[in-house]
């Protein structure tokens, strides 16, 4: 995107805020205290050990969510974001409890992102009843689809969760290089391969 199509897709966002009733001076203030941040793909937007004090809406690019396990050298996937697909990004573990997250948010593509911080937004949030309700309604939403997504790791076989993968997030399929999700799926990435060749023969 072009610095005018990013503006104008924030733009368009917050037409759409409009929508829930928000006033238009909290609006206001949210349009001054948010930044526009270019972040170029495999760089790391918040690591281990940081504390997650912004909320992140992604305006274009892809991200991943990573768990580091840093006394096994070790990391795993564990949830996937972009612009069409679940755009407002946090360390979950860290964002709420505002102590030290044990993920990396790690861009996967070239992106975009615009920053809100936590404190100025909790603020708001005491003020307005309006975009409480909006509030409560993306994060009840994110939670839902991230614990859905679990269930599916949990319950579904190598085959059936890449089948579900690719017919419910084709944005991950297109998006995110192999490595990250054959890491989200547990197997390697000759086992992803696998899997790619034989849905290709159905």
């Amino acid at each position: 995107m072009t610095q005018k199509e990013i503006h104008a897709y924030i733009e368009l966002f917050f037409e759409g805020l409009k929508a829930w009733r928000i006033d238009e001076a909290v609006l206001a203030h949210i349009k001054e205290q948010i930044r526009i941040q270019p972040v170029p793909s495999n760089r790391v937007l918040l690591a281990p050990g940081k504390v997650c004090t912004q909320v992140y809406f992604v305006v274009e690019g892809c991200f991943v969510c990573r768990y580091i396990n840093e006394h096994e050298g070790t990391a795993k996937t564990i949830n996937f974001y972009a612009n069409d697909l679940h755009p407002f990004m946090a360390c979950i573990d860290s964002y709420f409890s505002q102590t030290p997250t044990r993920c990396e948010l790690r861009a996967v593509s070239d992106a975009t992102v615009v920053s809100f911080p936590k404190q100025a937004l909790d603020q708001l949030l005491e003020t307005d009843e309006a975009l409480r309700r909006f509030y409560y309604s993306v994060v009840i939403q994110a939670l839902t689809e991230e614990n859905d997504l679990k269930l599916k790791l949990i319950a579904y076989s190598s085959a059936e969760l890449y089948r579900y993968i690719v017919q419910e997030l084709p944005m991950v399929i297109q998006k995110v290089p192999a490595k990250y999700i054959a890491e989200f799926m547990g197997i390697s990435a000759e086992w992803l391969s696998k899997l790619k060749k034989g849905a290709k023969r159905r």
